[in-house]
């Protein structure tokens, strides 16, 4: 497998955006407790959300070879999807960072910023998943595509936020806990639907074009159900915490959630460029 700058660009974005997505959907709960208190609850957050998105904007350097292939590439806005990706990824990385430099510049975090960042990032997602849904390999050109990419930042996203939030906010951060919870599980049901419908799609794709990709798929079908396996757990981890007594379990689970996530969530990844290799 050739494309782990791709994997690595994917990922990265991907739970920055999930990241702040749910900063915005946490500012109102974590507000009412003191614009200081917001403030010092999210800069850490804010900070590993633009850290994540440089690493993956260096990451897509590295596949691209040189920056100045990028700026090439974004002549063709009107009919390429990997122009339209570069440009709004360049711009949810510069909202992101603004957002966390205005922040700390003025102690006090921008209600409208996050959303503003959150939503040049679900649009960030579409093209990325575009790219891949016009290509020629059926193991990208359908639905999956786009429910891995949305699920893969509504898993990350809210659990990077509440192990960040949770040390902080001590007992306050129990209900915003629950709520990454709750979206990490839409974000899993999100992944089950489009492998769902890919497992239905790929059959008639390969009558019609010809293809291996479902036997590619089934050379990896271990790795698949290792990779839902650790998925369960570590949502496990989050709901055992979301679930507990108030300072009766260690943050340190929302950590070991996060970590076990991110594995699982790399290795659907891995399978993903996999199938288009």
């Amino acid at each position: 497998m050739h494309e782990w700058a791709l994997l690595l660009f994917t990922v990265c974005l991907q739970i920055a955006i999930g990241g702040m997505l749910t900063l915005a959907i946490f500012y109102k709960k974590i507000n009412q407790w003191g614009e200081e208190t917001t403030f010092k609850a999210m800069r850490i957050p804010l900070i590993v959300i633009a850290a994540l998105s440089l690493v993956g904007l260096i990451a897509s350097f590295a596949h691209l070879g040189t920056p100045s292939h990028a700026l090439n590439s974004i002549r063709n806005l009107g009919s390429s999807w990997m122009s339209r990706e570069i440009l709004v990824t360049g711009l949810f990385i510069g909202a992101a960072c603004v957002t966390a430099g205005l922040a700390f510049v003025q102690k006090k975090v921008h209600h409208g910023l996050l959303i503003l960042s959150a939503l040049i990032g679900l649009m960030d997602i579409y093209c990325m998943a575009m790219i891949y849904a016009n290509s020629l390999v059926s193991g990208w050109n359908s639905v999956h595509t786009f429910t891995s990419f949305y699920g893969t930042a509504f898993v990350l996203g809210p659990v990077l936020v509440a192990s960040l939030l949770a040390p902080l906010l001590k007992d306050k951060a129990q209900s915003l806990i629950k709520t990454a919870f709750y979206i990490a599980l839409g974000g899993i049901a999100l992944q089950l639907i489009g492998v769902a419908l890919f497992g239905s799609v790929l059959p008639e794709v390969n009558m019609i074009e010809g293809t291996n990709a479902l036997a590619s798929l089934a050379d990896y079908q271990t790795t698949v159900a290792i990779r839902w396996i650790i998925e369960i757990m570590g949502v496990t981890f989050l709901g055992y915490l979301s679930m507990a007594k108030q300072g009766k379990v260690s943050v340190s689970f929302a950590y070991v959630a996060l970590a076990v996530l991110v594995f699982a969530e790399g290795m659907s990844r891995y399978v993903f460029y996999v199938l288009g290799a």
